[in-house]
């Protein structure tokens, strides 16, 4: 199985612009983690990083990729998108895979565009 909480937790705090890597990703929602290091975070930032938190805690749990990630805690655009992308995916690493593409790497369609830092 793969590991992918902590590189997840790391991309939300480079783009709420900040790199400290004190916070420990296990210890506090995804959310949270953003509120700590940003008092005043992105409302897009928000919004993926609570469904990224979501989908965690599910696959945590045993859940599927497919079952996981849901219009109630992901935008339902980005469901969408995943759906396209899982098509031909079998295997908890191929829906892994097709669900980094769609929320995770850096030009992601569901990912947020990161802000200039002032």
């Amino acid at each position: 199985m793969r590991h992918w909480r902590v590189p997840v937790a790391l991309a939300v705090l480079a783009i709420a612009g900040c790199g400290d890597d004190r916070v420990q990703p296990d210890h506090m929602s995804l959310p949270g983690e953003v509120f700590q290091v940003n008092p005043d975070p992105d409302p897009e930032v928000m919004s993926w990083a609570g469904c990224l938190d979501a989908v965690t805690q599910c696959l945590e749990g045993g859940g599927t990729v497919r079952t996981c990630t849901t219009e109630a805690s992901c935008r339902p655009q980005c469901v969408a998108a995943l759906e396209r992308a899982l098509e031909g995916a079998s295997g908890r690493e191929a829906e892994l895979d097709a669900f980094e593409s769609v929320f995770v790497v850096p030009d992601a369609v569901c990912r947020p565009v990161e802000r200039a830092a002032p």
